[in-house]
C-alpha cells in the first residue's frame, strides 16, 4: 500500500521541481520518500502564474448598457402622431394575432398588456379584458380525464387567466356572460380561472352599491366640488343640504391665472337646522373642531 501511495505521488508533482526529483536516491526503497511532500494529489504542471480569472472589461466612457425590451413590445409603440387610446389598443392586440398565428409566446403578451392597459386608459373597459382573454387558443388547456382534473392543467395559462381576473377585480370591472362564455372555452369548467369568475359574480354583485356615497373614478379638480364630495362622506343624514357661501373677487384683480374664490361650503341636516332656529342669537355657539378631513 505505501509502494502505491509513493508512485501516485511522485507522478502528481510539479515538473519544475527539481528538488522533489532529488527526494528519491537512485536504488533506494519507495519508503523512503520524506514524509513532508504534499499530501493532495490534485496537481498540475503548469504554474499558478498562468491562470487567469475571468474579470470583465469595465464599460467605455459614454457608453450605457442596452435596455433589454420586453418581448411584443413593439406591438404597443403607436404610430407618430398617434393617440394612445382603446382604438390603439385594441388593434395592438390584433396585431399580435396577426403576427403569430400560433399564438406564441401569448402569456408574456398577456401579461405586457395587462401592464400597459393604464397607459392607453382601458384599464376599466369590460371590453379590453375579453379582448385579452379572447388571445388564448381555444379547446387547448380545457382538461380531458379526472387526473387533469385534479392536477391542475397548464398551470401557467391558468395562473394569467386568474391575473386578468385580478386585474379586473382591482378596478370594479364586473365580468359579463361573455367573459364566462370565453373562460368554458378556454379553461373548462373546473379550471382556477372559472373558480376565480364565479366567486367575482357572487361578491361584486353584493359589493356594487354598498357603498351610500360613491366616488367618481376620477376625483374633480375644482377645490369646491371636492369639499361637497367630503362633507357629503363625512353627514351621514341622506336629507343634508350642502351651501356654499362664495364671495366675489375685486374688479382690480390682474392675476392671469384663473383664481380660486373666496368660499365656504357647509352641510346641514334638517335637525341642526331646527336646533339652530330655536338657539337664542344672544348667545354664543361653540363648535368643537376644526378637524382635519
Amino acid at each position: 500500500m505505501s509502494c502505491v501511495r509513493a508512485v501516485l505521488l511522485a507522478q502528481c508533482l510539479p515538473r519544475s521541481r527539481a528538488g522533489v526529483q532529488n527526494a528519491v536516491l537512485p536504488g533506494a526503497l519507495f519508503s523512503q520518500v520524506p514524509p513532508f511532500l504534499p499530501r493532495g494529489l490534485h496537481c498540475s504542471s503548469s504554474p499558478l502564474s498562468s491562470v487567469k480569472a475571468p474579470v470583465p472589461r469595465p464599460p467605455e466612457p459614454g457608453k450605457k448598457p442596452g435596455e433589454v425590451r420586453a418581448p411584443h413590445e413593439e406591438l404597443f409603440q403607436p404610430a407618430p402622431g398617434g393617440a394612445r387610446d382603446k382604438a390603439s389598443f385594441a388593434l395592438a392586440v390584433q396585431n399580435f394575432g396577426r403576427h403569430s398565428v400560433r399564438k406564441r409566446g401569448h402569456v408574456d403578451f398577456i401579461y405586457l398588456a395587462l401592464r400597459k392597459m393604464p397607459e392607453f386608459g382601458v384599464e376599466r373597459d369590460l371590453a379590453a379584458y375579453n379582448l385579452l382573454l379572447d388571445v388564448f387558443p381555444k379547446e387547448v388547456f380545457r382538461p380531458r380525464s379526472a387526473f387533469q382534473r385534479i392536477f391542475t392543467h397548464y398551470p401557467r395559462q391558468q395562473e394569467c387567466g386568474v391575473a386578468v381576473l385580478e386585474q379586473m377585480e382591482r378596478h370594479g370591472v364586473m365580468p359579463n356572460k361573455e367573459t364566462e362564455f370565453l373562460l368554458l372555452q378556454i379553461f373548462g369548467r373546473g379550471s382556477h380561472p372559472m373558480l376565480k369568475y364565479v366567486r367575482m359574480r357572487l361578491w361584486l354583485t353584493r359589493f356594487q352599491n354598498i357603498n351610500p356615497f360613491p366616488l367618481p373614478h376620477e376625483l374633480p379638480q375644482d377645490v369646491v366640488e371636492l369639499a361637497t364630495l367630503g362633507l357629503r362622506r363625512v353627514e351621514p343624514d341622506l336629507s343634508a343640504r350642502v351651501t356654499v357661501y362664495q364671495k366675489s373677487l375685486p374688479a382690480d384683480t390682474t392675476d392671469p391665472v384663473d383664481p380660486i374664490q373666496p368660499h365656504i361650503v357647509g352641510i346641514q341636516s334638517p335637525d341642526q337646522q331646527d336646533a339652530l332656529a330655536r338657539h337664542n342669537p344672544a348667545r354664543p355657539l361653540f363648535v368643537e373642531g376644526p378637524f382635519s378631513l
